[in-house]
């Protein structure tokens, strides 16, 4: 796979090279000047790595400029200072995922994986669940036979698994994801939210629990 990092700090970024280079990925540097901006139009690179913090708002004009030229490509934010508005910020803007800086270089390699396995578009797209087809204005799953209504948290968090269907979600990604970074958690927050979706849609088996990893959507009808 092949990573482009964009990032100011020459130790942080030589760092990651070297943690991404031992996992076999390749790599290509670049800071807030984005020389790459070719390459990206050329799609040459799965996932862009990049600093959340960049000087005089460059982070979001890059992110644009991504999209712009490559509105596939996955972007992947080190948050290497700042908190949660950082956070928010940078995933409004366009920002597919986002890790605080320092983390476990397993972390980084789960994220890149977890991005590259999304499906490339979300847009216009039905979201359908055995037999309920998801309606996010009014946070219903309604089949021919009944609507269902969720909270918006549970809402959220069934519409995400649905996106990524046919692969594992971890409760970690669950929480980054469907919650403000504001918000305490408790160590079971998320499967109570599945506990509450399955009885509502009245049925356990569309929400594969992966124990010791996290959930999956397996049952999609279109």
């Amino acid at each position: 796979m092949n990573i482009l990092i964009i990032e100011e700090s020459k130790t942080i970024a030589q760092l990651i090279k070297k943690s991404l280079t031992a996992q076999s990925f390749n790599i290509t540097l670049d800071d807030s000047r984005f020389n790459n901006e070719v390459f990206v139009k050329k799609d040459l690179f799965e996932i862009v790595v990049l600093n959340t913090n960049l000087p005089k708002d460059r982070t979001r004009t890059i992110i644009k400029k991504l999209k712009s030229l490559n509105s596939n490509i996955k972007i992947l934010g080190i948050c290497s200072h700042g908190g949660w508005k950082d956070k928010v910020s940078f995933l409004k803007d366009g920002g597919d995922d986002v890790v605080s800086y320092p983390f476990p270089i397993q972390e980084l390699v789960a994220r890149i994986w977890s991005l590259q396995r999304r499906p490339k578009s979300y847009i216009d797209e039905q979201f359908y669940i055995g037999e309920y087809i998801l309606d996010k204005d009014n946070l219903l799953a309604s089949s021919e036979k009944r609507d269902v209504k969720l909270r918006r948290k549970e809402y959220q968090l069934l519409e995400y698994l649905v996106k990524n269907k046919d692969r594992t979600v971890s409760r970690c990604e669950l929480h980054d994801h469907v919650w403000d970074y504001r918000e305490y958690l408790g160590s079971n927050t998320v499967d109570v939210h599945i506990k509450r979706i399955r009885e509502k849609l009245d049925n356990n088996s569309l929400i594969q629990t992966v124990h010791g990893q996290g959930y999956k959507v397996i049952n999609q009808k279109h």
